[in-house]
Protein backbone atom coordinates (compact mmCIF):
# COMPACT_ATOMS: atom_id res chain seq x y z
CA UNK A 1 0.00 0.00 0.00
CA UNK A 2 1.62 3.02 -0.94
CA UNK A 3 0.29 6.42 -0.54
CA UNK A 4 2.02 9.32 -1.67
CA UNK A 5 5.06 7.06 -2.00
CA UNK A 6 8.28 8.15 -4.20
CA UNK A 7 11.60 5.76 -5.10
CA UNK A 8 14.45 7.40 -4.23
CA UNK A 9 18.32 6.21 -3.88
CA UNK A 10 18.67 5.72 -0.73
CA UNK A 11 16.50 3.26 1.91
CA UNK A 12 13.82 5.02 3.66
CA UNK A 13 13.48 4.12 8.19
CA UNK A 14 11.25 1.30 8.90
CA UNK A 15 9.12 3.27 11.33
CA UNK A 16 6.67 1.13 13.89
CA UNK A 17 4.87 3.65 15.98
CA UNK A 18 2.54 2.31 18.82
CA UNK A 19 1.31 3.63 22.45
CA UNK A 20 3.58 1.33 23.81
CA UNK A 21 6.50 1.47 22.09
CA UNK A 22 8.55 2.54 19.45
CA UNK A 23 10.95 0.50 16.71
CA UNK A 24 12.89 1.92 14.17
CA UNK A 25 15.34 -0.34 11.33
CA UNK A 26 17.75 1.45 9.10
CA UNK A 27 18.68 -0.72 6.26
CA UNK A 28 21.02 0.24 3.24
CA UNK A 29 22.15 -1.81 -0.31
CA UNK A 30 24.08 -4.88 -0.17
CA UNK A 31 24.89 -6.23 -3.47
CA UNK A 32 22.18 -8.10 -4.33
CA UNK A 33 20.22 -7.58 -1.08
CA UNK A 34 19.91 -5.32 2.12
CA UNK A 35 21.22 -5.12 4.79
CA UNK A 36 20.12 -3.85 8.32
CA UNK A 37 22.39 -0.81 9.63
CA UNK A 38 20.92 0.18 12.94
CA UNK A 39 17.44 -1.06 14.73
CA UNK A 40 16.24 0.06 18.22
CA UNK A 41 13.17 0.29 20.12
CA UNK A 42 11.99 2.55 23.09
CA UNK A 43 9.40 2.34 25.26
CA UNK A 44 6.77 5.12 25.15
CA UNK A 45 6.72 6.92 28.65
CA UNK A 46 2.81 6.30 30.43
CA UNK A 47 0.90 10.03 29.51
CA UNK A 48 -2.83 11.05 29.57
CA UNK A 49 -4.46 9.96 26.30
CA UNK A 50 -4.32 13.79 25.27
CA UNK A 51 -0.90 14.02 24.84
CA UNK A 52 -0.18 10.28 23.72
CA UNK A 53 0.59 11.76 20.07
CA UNK A 54 3.25 13.99 21.34
CA UNK A 55 4.96 11.65 23.69
CA UNK A 56 5.28 9.02 20.52
CA UNK A 57 6.66 11.65 18.18
CA UNK A 58 9.25 12.56 21.41
CA UNK A 59 10.18 8.95 21.73
CA UNK A 60 10.45 8.52 17.74
CA UNK A 61 12.79 11.54 17.57
CA UNK A 62 14.80 10.21 20.46
CA UNK A 63 15.19 7.03 18.76
CA UNK A 64 16.23 8.67 15.46
CA UNK A 65 19.05 10.86 16.84
CA UNK A 66 20.60 8.33 18.33
CA UNK A 67 20.86 6.59 14.97
CA UNK A 68 24.25 7.38 12.73
CA UNK A 69 22.27 7.55 10.04
CA UNK A 70 20.86 10.80 8.05
CA UNK A 71 18.24 9.14 6.34
CA UNK A 72 14.80 11.07 7.41
CA UNK A 73 12.58 9.14 5.25
CA UNK A 74 10.58 6.56 6.47
CA UNK A 75 7.72 4.10 6.06
CA UNK A 76 4.45 4.02 8.38
CA UNK A 77 1.98 0.77 8.52
CA UNK A 78 -1.26 1.38 9.05
CA UNK A 79 -2.74 -0.63 12.09
CA UNK A 80 -4.11 -3.74 11.04
CA UNK A 81 -7.87 -2.34 12.58
CA UNK A 82 -7.70 0.56 10.12
CA UNK A 83 -7.13 -1.22 6.72
CA UNK A 84 -8.82 -3.74 4.23
CA UNK A 85 -7.00 -4.89 1.61
CA UNK A 86 -8.47 -6.94 -1.31
CA UNK A 87 -7.64 -8.30 -4.93
CA UNK A 88 -9.21 -5.79 -7.75
CA UNK A 89 -9.42 -7.12 -10.94
CA UNK A 90 -8.86 -5.53 -13.80
CA UNK A 91 -11.20 -5.66 -17.27
CA UNK A 92 -8.90 -5.73 -20.34
CA UNK A 93 -8.23 -2.43 -21.03
CA UNK A 94 -9.04 -0.43 -18.56
CA UNK A 95 -6.94 2.68 -18.09
CA UNK A 96 -5.54 3.84 -14.82
CA UNK A 97 -8.12 6.80 -14.16
CA UNK A 98 -10.60 4.36 -14.57
CA UNK A 99 -9.54 2.02 -12.44
CA UNK A 100 -8.75 4.17 -9.34
CA UNK A 101 -12.42 5.34 -9.91
CA UNK A 102 -13.75 1.50 -9.75
CA UNK A 103 -11.83 0.80 -6.80
CA UNK A 104 -13.35 4.05 -5.41
CA UNK A 105 -16.63 2.35 -5.81
CA UNK A 106 -15.53 -1.35 -4.80
CA UNK A 107 -14.53 0.45 -1.50
CA UNK A 108 -17.94 1.60 -0.57
CA UNK A 109 -18.77 -2.47 -0.34
CA UNK A 110 -15.23 -2.97 1.80
CA UNK A 111 -15.82 -0.59 4.75
CA UNK A 112 -18.50 1.52 6.28
CA UNK A 113 -16.59 4.81 6.72
CA UNK A 114 -17.68 7.98 4.59
CA UNK A 115 -15.78 8.62 1.26
CA UNK A 116 -14.26 11.71 2.95
CA UNK A 117 -12.58 9.66 5.89
CA UNK A 118 -10.32 6.66 3.73
CA UNK A 119 -7.95 6.42 1.62
CA UNK A 120 -7.96 4.26 -1.30
CA UNK A 121 -4.79 2.46 -3.19
CA UNK A 122 -4.09 0.50 -5.79
CA UNK A 123 -0.62 -1.09 -6.25
CA UNK A 124 0.43 -3.46 -8.76
CA UNK A 125 1.05 -7.62 -8.06
CA UNK A 126 4.16 -8.89 -9.37
CA UNK A 127 3.51 -11.26 -11.96
CA UNK A 128 -0.17 -10.48 -12.51
CA UNK A 129 -1.34 -8.17 -15.16
CA UNK A 130 -5.19 -8.67 -14.79
CA UNK A 131 -4.99 -8.40 -11.28
CA UNK A 132 -3.99 -5.15 -8.33
CA UNK A 133 -4.13 -5.03 -4.60
CA UNK A 134 -6.82 -2.78 -3.57
CA UNK A 135 -6.15 -1.44 0.08
CA UNK A 136 -8.28 0.97 1.92
CA UNK A 137 -7.45 2.85 5.18
CA UNK A 138 -9.29 5.18 7.45
CA UNK A 139 -7.88 8.66 6.32
CA UNK A 140 -7.48 10.94 9.92
CA UNK A 141 -5.79 7.26 11.23
CA UNK A 142 -3.15 7.99 8.15
CA UNK A 143 -2.99 11.50 8.84
CA UNK A 144 -2.00 10.69 12.40
CA UNK A 145 0.62 8.80 11.87
CA UNK A 146 2.07 11.03 9.10
CA UNK A 147 2.08 14.11 11.68
CA UNK A 148 3.62 12.19 14.57
CA UNK A 149 6.29 11.17 12.15
CA UNK A 150 6.76 14.84 10.81
CA UNK A 151 6.69 16.39 14.48
CA UNK A 152 9.44 13.57 15.20
CA UNK A 153 11.24 15.16 12.03
CA UNK A 154 11.00 12.51 9.36
CA UNK A 155 9.08 12.66 6.10
CA UNK A 156 6.24 9.56 5.30
CA UNK A 157 6.92 8.28 1.92
CA UNK A 158 4.96 5.37 2.17
CA UNK A 159 1.97 3.48 4.44
CA UNK A 160 2.26 -0.12 4.32
CA UNK A 161 -0.34 -2.80 4.88
CA UNK A 162 0.41 -5.01 8.15
CA UNK A 163 0.28 -7.72 6.11
CA UNK A 164 2.55 -7.19 3.86
CA UNK A 165 5.37 -6.00 6.03
CA UNK A 166 4.84 -9.27 8.18
CA UNK A 167 4.98 -11.26 4.91
CA UNK A 168 8.48 -9.81 4.56
CA UNK A 169 10.10 -9.64 7.70
CA UNK A 170 8.52 -14.18 8.46
CA UNK A 171 8.22 -14.91 4.72
CA UNK A 172 8.66 -19.01 5.64
CA UNK A 173 5.53 -19.12 7.91
CA UNK A 174 1.60 -18.74 6.75
CA UNK A 175 0.89 -16.13 9.71
CA UNK A 176 2.66 -14.72 12.82
CA UNK A 177 1.22 -13.94 15.66
CA UNK A 178 2.68 -10.35 17.44
CA UNK A 179 1.71 -11.25 21.35
CA UNK A 180 4.17 -8.16 22.50
CA UNK A 181 1.60 -5.74 22.87
CA UNK A 182 -1.31 -5.76 25.56
CA UNK A 183 -3.87 -6.08 22.11
CA UNK A 184 -2.25 -9.52 20.68
CA UNK A 185 -2.29 -9.61 16.66
CA UNK A 186 -2.32 -12.02 13.98
CA UNK A 187 -2.16 -12.00 10.54
CA UNK A 188 -2.45 -15.06 7.68
CA UNK A 189 -0.77 -14.69 4.81
CA UNK A 190 -2.97 -15.39 1.58
CA UNK A 191 -3.17 -13.85 -1.86
CA UNK A 192 -2.49 -10.83 -2.43
CA UNK A 193 -1.63 -10.12 0.75
CA UNK A 194 -3.75 -11.80 3.43
CA UNK A 195 -6.16 -11.31 6.38
CA UNK A 196 -5.68 -9.45 10.14
CA UNK A 197 -7.16 -9.98 13.13
CA UNK A 198 -6.66 -7.82 16.62
CA UNK A 199 -7.87 -9.57 19.46
CA UNK A 200 -9.71 -8.38 22.76
CA UNK A 201 -6.80 -6.64 24.91
CA UNK A 202 -5.32 -8.19 27.75
CA UNK A 203 -6.55 -11.85 26.48
CA UNK A 204 -4.44 -14.45 28.60
CA UNK A 205 -2.84 -17.18 26.76
CA UNK A 206 -5.57 -19.90 26.45
CA UNK A 207 -8.20 -17.46 24.91
CA UNK A 208 -5.64 -15.81 22.87
CA UNK A 209 -4.62 -19.63 21.47
CA UNK A 210 -8.41 -19.89 21.06
CA UNK A 211 -8.74 -17.02 18.96
CA UNK A 212 -6.25 -18.08 16.88
CA UNK A 213 -7.31 -21.54 16.61
CA UNK A 214 -11.01 -20.46 15.43
CA UNK A 215 -9.13 -17.68 12.73
CA UNK A 216 -7.14 -20.42 10.68
CA UNK A 217 -10.40 -22.51 10.80
CA UNK A 218 -12.12 -19.68 9.04
CA UNK A 219 -8.81 -19.10 6.92
CA UNK A 220 -8.92 -22.90 5.89
CA UNK A 221 -13.17 -22.86 5.44
CA UNK A 222 -12.86 -19.50 3.41
CA UNK A 223 -10.15 -20.45 1.08
CA UNK A 224 -7.57 -18.23 2.19
CA UNK A 225 -5.08 -20.33 3.78
CA UNK A 226 -4.41 -24.11 5.13
CA UNK A 227 -1.92 -22.85 8.37
CA UNK A 228 0.76 -24.94 8.94
CA UNK A 229 3.69 -22.86 10.49
CA UNK A 230 3.17 -19.77 12.38
CA UNK A 231 5.81 -17.29 13.66
CA UNK A 232 5.06 -16.25 17.24
CA UNK A 233 6.32 -12.76 18.29
CA UNK A 234 6.05 -12.54 21.77
CA UNK A 235 8.36 -12.47 25.37
CA UNK A 236 10.60 -15.84 26.07
CA UNK A 237 7.99 -16.94 28.76
CA UNK A 238 4.85 -15.82 26.90
CA UNK A 239 6.29 -17.69 23.56
CA UNK A 240 6.86 -20.71 25.79
CA UNK A 241 3.58 -20.66 27.38
CA UNK A 242 1.83 -20.07 23.15
CA UNK A 243 4.10 -22.44 21.66
CA UNK A 244 2.87 -25.22 24.35
CA UNK A 245 -1.17 -24.54 23.29
CA UNK A 246 -0.32 -24.34 19.67
CA UNK A 247 2.52 -27.31 18.80
CA UNK A 248 -0.42 -30.05 19.92
CA UNK A 249 -2.57 -28.81 17.80
CA UNK A 250 -0.19 -30.14 14.79
CA UNK A 251 1.39 -26.25 13.57
CA UNK A 252 4.80 -25.95 13.07
CA UNK A 253 5.66 -23.02 15.41
CA UNK A 254 8.76 -20.98 16.04
CA UNK A 255 9.82 -18.16 17.51
CA UNK A 256 9.90 -14.81 14.62
CA UNK A 257 13.66 -14.73 14.01
CA UNK A 258 15.81 -12.51 12.02
CA UNK A 259 19.59 -12.22 12.02
CA UNK A 260 20.17 -15.01 14.38
CA UNK A 261 17.87 -12.68 17.07
CA UNK A 262 14.78 -14.78 18.26
CA UNK A 263 11.69 -12.54 18.93
CA UNK A 264 13.37 -8.64 17.87
CA UNK A 265 11.04 -6.13 19.46
CA UNK A 266 12.02 -4.68 16.14
CA UNK A 267 10.60 -6.95 13.41
CA UNK A 268 7.64 -5.44 12.30
CA UNK A 269 9.66 -2.39 11.60
CA UNK A 270 12.50 -4.47 9.84
CA UNK A 271 9.15 -5.61 7.22
CA UNK A 272 8.59 -2.19 6.89
CA UNK A 273 11.96 -1.01 5.99
CA UNK A 274 12.51 -3.78 3.15
CA UNK A 275 9.30 -2.18 1.62
CA UNK A 276 11.42 -0.39 -0.86
CA UNK A 277 13.27 -2.98 -2.39
CA UNK A 278 10.67 -6.25 -2.14
CA UNK A 279 9.25 -4.79 -5.83
CA UNK A 280 13.25 -5.23 -6.99
CA UNK A 281 13.29 -9.38 -6.03
CA UNK A 282 15.86 -8.12 -3.40
CA UNK A 283 16.58 -10.21 -0.59
CA UNK A 284 18.58 -9.47 3.09
CA UNK A 285 21.94 -9.82 4.31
Amino acid sequence: MKWFARREGSLPLGVDVGPEAVSVVASGLAGDGFMVRETATLDVPPVDERELDLRIAETLRRVVTGFQTRERRCVLSAPASEVVTRTFRLPPRMRRGEAERAAALEADALVDWPPSERLTALDAIPGKSDEMLLSVARASTIERLVAIAHAAGLRAVAVDAPACAWRRAVPLADAVLDATAERASLVIFGEPAGVAHSFAPRLIDERVAASVRAAFVEARRDGLADVQRLAILAPRDRYESLEALLHHDGYAVGPVSLGGVDGPAWAFAYGLASWSVAPLGLVPQ
